[in-house]
């Protein structure tokens, strides 16, 4: 079960591009649905797209805070986000598999050694859980 789980988590957190000039790492945050079906995390959790819109306009306007997976102190911060809901995506033509939360961080030098090495494959953002809602 593990190698399972493993298998997924490298599957859906992986980093598209670490930019080393520039400092940046691009990928995504939230997975909202992909190839047209919910998306539902390790944990079950499925984010809808106006709920990670509003969580992502709320994060982009007062924290931007990265750690490294949760832990420890801030290890950067995020400098871009770009909200692709299935809206965004006819509006400006995109043909792509998922919907979600693209975004671009700028971690400090340490942690940006750890994604250009592949010991880290994702992002984790501070934020504060809701209560859920049944649906």
């Amino acid at each position: 079960m593990a190698k399972q789980w493993i298998k997924q988590f490298k599957k859906y957190t992986e980093v598209k591009k670490v930019d080393e000039e520039l400092g940046l790492v691009f990928g995504w945050a939230i997975i909202c649905k992909e190839e047209g079906e919910p998306y539902f995390d390790l944990q079950g959790d499925h984010i809808t797209e106006d709920a990670m819109f509003q969580a992502a306009t709320d994060f982009m306007e007062h924290s931007r805070v990265m750690n490294e997976m949760h832990e420890g102190g801030d290890a950067g911060k995020f400098v871009f986000a770009f909200p692709m809901t299935e809206e965004v995506q006819k509006a400006f033509g995109i043909e792509c598999d998922k919907t979600g939360l693209l975004v671009a961080a700028k971690p400090d030098p340490e942690t940006l050694e750890k994604f250009k090495s592949g010991e880290l494959t994702g992002f984790s953002i501070e934020g504060v859980r809701g209560e859920d809602e049944e649906v």
